[in-house]
C-alpha cells in the first residue's frame, strides 16, 4: 500500500506544479530518467545492491521507474534557472539531489528499502548527482528546449 500511496501522491505533485504546456519539451528526458530507473532496477535485481520491501511484486520497481523518476526529472528540468552559472547550478543540484536523498532516507529509515550488500545511501548520493548531470546533459544536447517555441 506504501508504494501506491506514494505513486498516486507524485502524480498528484505532477498535476498540481508541472508547466503541462511544456511536457513535448521535458517528456522526452523524464521518459529517458525511467528506461534508466527500470533498468537499474533489473540489474540490482540480480546483484542486490538494494531491495524493495515487497518482494513478491513488480510495484515498487514500477512506482520508482514509472512514479518518481518521470515527476522529479520533470520537474527538475521545467524548474532550471534562467542564468545557469557554476554556482547557480551547484546550488540547483544541491537542492534537487538532497531532496531525492531525504526520500531514500525516509524509504531506509522506515524499512521500505534495504541495503543487503556494499551498496550505502551515500552511493544513492553520489549516484544522484551523476544522474542529474546525465538528464541535464540529455537536454541540453537534444535542444529539447526548442520544442516549446
Amino acid at each position: 500500500m506504501f508504494w501506491i500511496i506514494r505513486f498516486i501522491l507524485e502524480w498528484l505533485i505532477w498535476l498540481i506544479l508541472a508547466d503541462k504546456k511544456r511536457w513535448r519539451e521535458i517528456f522526452p528526458v523524464s521518459f529517458f530518467s525511467g528506461l534508466i530507473a527500470g533498468t537499474t532496477d533489473i540489474i540490482v535485481n540480480r546483484y542486490r545492491l538494494w531491495q524493495y520491501d515487497d518482494h513478491t511484486s513488480m510495484i515498487p520497481e514500477l512506482v520508482n521507474t514509472w512514479g518518481m523518476y518521470v515527476v522529479i526529472v520533470y520537474l527538475f528540468i521545467q524548474w532550471l534557472p534562467k542564468q545557469r552559472t557554476f554556482w547557480r547550478m551547484f546550488g540547483y543540484w544541491f537542492l534537487w539531489t538532497g531532496a531525492m536523498i531525504t526520500v531514500e532516507w525516509i524509504h531506509a529509515y522506515t524499512g521500505h528499502i534495504t541495503y543487503p550488500l556494499w551498496w550505502k545511501i551515500y552511493h544513492s548520493y553520489i549516484a544522484d548527482w551523476i544522474l542529474f548531470a546525465v538528464f541535464y546533459q540529455y537536454y541540453k544536447i537534444f535542444h529539447f528546449e526548442k520544442l516549446s517555441k
